[in-house]
Formats: structure tokens, C-alpha cells, sequence
């Protein structure tokens, strides 16, 4: 949306569908023709259309104490697309202009570049990202600092958004690093952790079993180093049907910790925390003991009685323990154990999503690979074609009426 030509991103959208299909990944090709739909909704009803903001970004810096925003607004012909803060990660003492330069670079690193960018910093010492990003550019790109009129208004608008995001993301910060300072005192640590590494896993009676890593460091979670891991039964003789917890926490933090010692651009963590008791913390302590990894501090995370949130049992390496149901420190791992499940839980609906397309796809009766990609090119989803009447199904060019009996039967005998 932000190339501003929408007409060639719905025929690229179009292409990678038409593979999809051909390769008979029929959610995806579903999912992109939705999308393409939605292209053409947006460009039918989009918002009114704002003078003279036909295709521009707006961007607006500011520091505090060392740490920074950077607010976004994006206008495509003459429409807002919206707007989103950027917290960049920089020296502490690093200065407005290097830090929006640096930031300029890399947004547009893979996106098109719109005819006029407006920032609040002087243009003149912008004027070498200018003449890069005209390289890549097609059209002349203008860094401008408007100081009146309705452009100026915007910009106004962005600093209030990246001033008011700053505080927030300031106090967010302080109250994570307080946290990260009573993991010294639980640990026994001698300095403030700097990663620390959250375990789960899913699975539906042992069928699509992920388990997912997500990482929190200084400056809060980390999704850039979440790690999803597909359970593939290392020990051959485990049948996939009895695999539980214990099982794949064991797979799981055996091929993350199954790197060479001190290998050069391996970063371990300082903390690894699990859910479950004493016998999962027994289960992944051998684990880090097998591979020479136990100087890693270790957690694990249980409900209490009634497995009521705020009863949680910390299980550490002699000892269990639990905070009280207003301590900071257990809202900081309530979080960050909540996230590692939402992303576990996420990533399994997501395999099993498409496994589960597969397998209703081969059990369709009558239908082909030819057949399976006009189908799911005509209604988007299963669940559509799920959900189609027969005269839904007769609309379909190409399949003929027996075969629509045999499909609608299918759906509604399941």
C-alpha cells in the first residue's frame, strides 16, 4: 500500500496467488485473494480525500534522555494509510539527525519511496538520503520541513505523537529494568540479566507439536529472535501419539542448546524460564546438565491452587517459592510467560491450520489438483466452499454438477 500504485501491487498479489494455487498452497492463495479484494475496497471507499497530501510520509523525532521516537503518518492518493511509532535502537548519545537519517535509510530499505517526505529536522541535512533514496526512486523524492499550512499542521500533530509515546515507552522501560534488577537478587546474579529465553509448547494429542522460543532483553521483547521449532521426534523410537511436555521441552532446548561451545556469534541466554512444575524444571535442567549448559540460570512457572493467576509457583534450582499477588516481579513473568504461550498457541493454529486444508482437500471426493485450485481461487477458503450452497458451488465454471453433489455431501455428512 505504501508504493502509492496500487494497480501494480494487485497484479504482483495476483501472480504469487496463480503460484500458490499451482503449488496447491490453497489457504495462502485464499488469503491473497482476499487481500486483493481488500485492494479494491480500500482504493472504492477510502477516506476523503485530504488537498494536496496525495502521496507523502511524515515523520517526526523526539528524544528523551537518551532514548527515542520516531511517529510515522502515510498518505497514498490522498488517502491516510495510517501511522505507527518506531522506537530505534542508537547510541545514547546519538543526535536527532543521525538517528532519523539511519532510520530513513532502512525504512525504505524495502519499500517504494513516495514523491515528498516530510520531517521536522532542517532538509539540509537530509540531503544525502535524498539523493539515495532518488536512486532507487524513479520520480524525484523531496525532503521537505514544512513551516506552514496544513503540512506544517501534520508535522505539529506527529511531534505530540512522538513526545507522548516516548514517556509511555520511557516508563515501560523503567519498570521492565526494575524487574530485570530483582532477577539478580532471586538468582543470586552478578549483574542484571541481559537475555533471558521463554519456553512453550502445543500440540492437538500430540499431532502439529510446536514448541516456540520468544527472547526479552533490555529494552523489553524481542520478536526478531522468537524461534518456532517443529517437534520431529529425534528419538525415532518415541511414538508421536504419547509425546507430552516433558517430551518436547526436552526435543526443543536440546536443538537450542546443541551448538558448539562458545562458537563465535552464538549468544546463549542468561535465563531460561519454562511453564509447568518441578518435573518439567528437573526435565530441562538435565537437559542444560547433557549439554554442558548449566551455568544458565533456570525457572519454571506453575498455577497454584485453583490455577488461579496471582497463586503462580516459581520453582527454582533448590527451592520453590511465591510472590505476592502484587509483587512487579510476577506481573514481569506473568507477561512474558503469557506472551510465549500466545505465541506458541498461535504458531500451532497456524500448522494445524495447514495440515488440516490438506487433509480435507484429499479427502474430497472427485477432486484434482485442477479442480482443488479453481475452487479455492472461486471461494477463497474452505471454510467458504464449507459454507456454499449448491448453487454456490454450480457457479463454479468447469466442474460439472456431479461432482458439486459429491462436494456438497462431503461438507454437510462432516
Amino acid at each position: 500500500f505504501l508504493g502509492g500504485n496500487t494497480k501494480k501491487i494487485e497484479s504482483k498479489l495476483k501472480k504469487l496467488m496463480l503460484k500458490a494455487s499451482s503449488s496447491q498452497m490453497f489457504e495462502e492463495a485464499g488469503r491473497l485473494r482476499d487481500r486483493i479484494k481488500s485492494i479494491n475496497q480500500i482504493q472504492k471507499y477510502q477516506s476523503v480525500y485530504i488537498r494536496d497530501m496525495r502521496n507523502i510520509d511524515i515523520f517526526a523525532i523526539k528524544i528523551l534522555e537518551g532514548k527515542s521516537c520516531i511517529h510515522g503518518k502515510f498518505f497514498r492518493n490522498g488517502s491516510n494509510y495510517g501511522n505507527k511509532s518506531f522506537f530505534p535502537v542508537h547510541d545514547i548519545n546519538a543526535q536527532e539527525n543521525e538517528i532519523l537519517e539511519s532510520f530513513l535509510y532502512q525504512f525504505y530499505a524495502d519499500k517504494d519511496v513516495p514523491p515528498k517526505i516530510l520531517i521536522n529536522k532542517n532538509p539540509k541535512l537530509f540531503k544525502d538520503v535524498e539523493k539515495i533514496l532518488n536512486i532507487k526512486n524513479k520520480l524525484k523524492t523531496k525532503i521537505i520541513q514544512p513551516q506552514t499550512g496544513e503540512k506544517f499542521r501534520h508535522i505539529q500533530l506527529a511531534e505530540k505523537n512522538a513526545s507522548e509515546n516516548i514517556k509511555l515507552k520511557k516508563a515501560s522501560l523503567e519498570n521492565h529494568h526494575e524487574a530485570l534488577k530483582k532477577l539478580i537478587k532471586l538468582f543470586n546474579l552478578n549483574e542484571v540479566p541481559n537475555r533471558i529465553e521463554v519456553y512453550d509448547n502445543s500440540h492437538t494429542f500430540g499431532k502439529e507439536s510446536v514448541g516456540v522460543m520468544i527472547v526479552v532483553d533490555s529494552e523489553g521483547f524481542s520478536p526478531k529472535n522468537y524461534r518456532k521449532y517443529n517437534i520431529r521426534y529425534d528419538d525415532k523410537a518415541t511414538n508421536p501419539a504419547s509425546v507430552d511436555d516433558y517430551y518436547m521441552m526436552k526435543e526443543v532446548l536440546s536443538r537450542r542448546l546443541k551448538t558448539k561451545k562458545d562458537k563465535e556469534g552464538v549468544i546463549m541466554p542468561d535465563i531460561i524460564i519454562v511453564d509447568g512444575g518441578r518435573g518439567q524444571f528437573n526435565a530441562v535442567a538435565k537437559v542444560l546438565n547433557d549439554n554442558q549448559r548449566d551455568t544458565i540460570s533456570l525457572m519454571s512457572v506453575s498455577k497454584g491452587k485453583e490455577r488461579n493467576a496471582g497463586r503462580e509457583i516459581i520453582h527454582l534450582n533448590n527451592r520453590s517459592l511465591t510472590l505476592q499477588p502484587n509483587d512487579p516481579l510476577l506481573f514481569f513473568i506473568q507477561r512474558i510467560r503469557d506472551e510465549a504461550h500466545r505465541f506458541a498457541i498461535t504458531t500451532h493454529r497456524s500448522r494445524r491450520g495447514k495440515q488440516s486444508v490438506q487433509s480435507v482437500f484429499d479427502e474430497l471426493p472427485g477432486i484434482g489438483p485442477k479442480r482443488k485450485k479453481m475452487l479455492i481461487l472461486h471461494f477463497g477458503s474452505i471454510q467458504k466452499i464449507k459454507n456454499a450452497t449448491k448453487t454456490d458451488l454450480g457457479s463454479v465454471k468447469g466442474i460439472p454438477k456431479r461432482t458439486i453433489d459429491q462436494v456438497y455431501d462431503f461438507f454437510h455428512s462432516h
